[in-house]
């Protein structure tokens, strides 16, 4: 049984959450957030659930009050369905978890369970291909259903090879536009000279070699989901046209006379912060401020170490579906990883498991073995150590 303090200044939410609880659990209901924080400091509590939408002291000060104790209890903001941005920046400031208001009991329990049990309260057919259990990765999956509910644009922030894409498709998958399509563009792969054609389309002889209408991207993505990879790379010149169309969600082929109306949301990503680009005069402010309605920021996996042997062990059942034969990893081959900062994040780790897979199917084309990566080697070598009884052998490339 936790011992359980619940903030709220509707006192008929108050009532529902502390029934909803008090079956299981001690429950301390309050009206008063600063009467509730003087007893949160006075005494020890399991969990802390908290509106966020207060009179006074709001849920925000109280997770400030709260991470300022010795030895803060969990917080579970309680939120509404529209405030995806707020319910983002209370989980910056340490929210373990969130209850999208009006909620059932169950949902209630569930929520207050997951921060109890310690787990991630993420199902694993729910991981979404972002794989660890990390609480940095534990609240960037928790907090996919609720960004995919929202209307607005989400920017992307990660070092190359984290998974931003990933997290881009399980937004549109979980949204209302998963049964719409889901259109795929790398900015860096935009020319300046056919930008306009690729994103708004064009009519047949508007330039030469347009022998056909072609649909630009805003129109392939009508009624789902565009995602603008590497942001950062956007030619400077489609900028002002690409926020026109985000603003009026309409579109004019190269060469046509009509509009064509558009619903599309909207999702970028960038490995650095496009902020840093309009303070050097390289990104509109004015686009940069429309796409970045709701930011996530995915962490390095230097950064959440304690996911690599999780993820080196996902990667290695993949190799091992593949080559019909088991490769398991060892305590020490994954200290060895875990000791490796992976400048390029999963997608390295990935490169670096399955390189050897590659060079065993090569064994006798030396030139078709992957080159030694210094920086990864010691790592691999980590993983050849790895050698349990009735499982292959995994080395890099460069040892094999």
């Amino acid at each position: 049984m936790a011992r359980i303090m619940i903030i709220d200044d509707d006192a008929g939410a108050l009532a529902f959450a502390a029934r909803a609880l008090s079956d299981s659990h001690d429950v301390v209901a309050c009206l008063c957030a600063s009467t509730a924080l003087a007893q949160v400091a006075a005494s020890r509590f399991d969990v802390l659930l908290t509106d966020l939408s207060m009179p006074a002291t709001d849920g925000f000060e109280v997770l400030r009050s709260v991470a300022q104790l010795a030895e803060p209890p969990p917080v579970i903001v309680l939120t509404g369905m529209d405030r995806a941005r707020a319910t983002l920046d209370a989980m910056r400031l340490g929210a373990r978890d969130y209850i999208v208001k009006p909620s059932t009991a169950c949902e209630i329990r569930a929520a207050v369970e997951r921060v109890v049990s310690g787990g991630t309260g993420v199902p694993e057919s729910a991981h979404y291909g972002l794989i660890g259990s990390s609480p940095e990765l534990a609240r960037l999956r928790r907090m996919i259903p609720l960004l995919a509910r929202s209307r607005e644009s989400v920017l992307i922030i990660g070092e190359t090879g984290t998974g931003k894409d990933l997290f881009a498709r399980a937004l549109h998958d979980q949204s209302r536009r998963s049964g719409g399509p889901f259109i795929a563009h790398n900015a860096a792969a935009t020319p300046s000279e056919l930008a306009e054609s690729l994103f708004f389309g064009h009519t047949r002889g508007s330039f030469s070699g347009a022998i056909a209408d072609h649909a630009g991207l805003f129109e392939q993505a009508h009624g789902g989901t565009l995602f603008l990879d590497e942001l950062d790379s956007l030619p400077l010149a489609i900028q002002p046209k690409l926020l026109r169309t985000l603003e009026g969600l309409r579109v004019q082929r190269v060469g046509g006379s009509g509009d064509r109306v558009i619903d599309v949301r909207i999702v970028a990503a960038s490995s650095v912060d496009p902020g840093t680009l309009v303070e050097r005069g390289q990104f509109r402010a004015d686009l940069y401020y429309r796409l970045h309605q709701l930011e996530i920021v995915i962490p390095p996996l230097r950064e959440r170490l304690e996911d690599i042997p999780e993820l080196a062990e996902h990667l290695l059942a993949e190799c091992s579906r593949e080559l019909d034969h088991p490769v398991a990893l060892s305590a020490a081959a994954a200290g060895m990883l875990m000791a490796h900062d992976w400048p390029g994040n999963v997608r390295e780790l990935r490169h670096a498991l399955r390189g050897r897979r590659h060079a065993g199917r090569s064994r006798h084309d030396p030139a078709a073995t992957p080159a030694a990566n210094p920086a990864t080697s010691g790592a691999a070598d980590g993983i050849a150590a790895a050698r349990p009884r009735g499982c292959r052998a995994w080395r890099h490339p460069a040892r094999a």
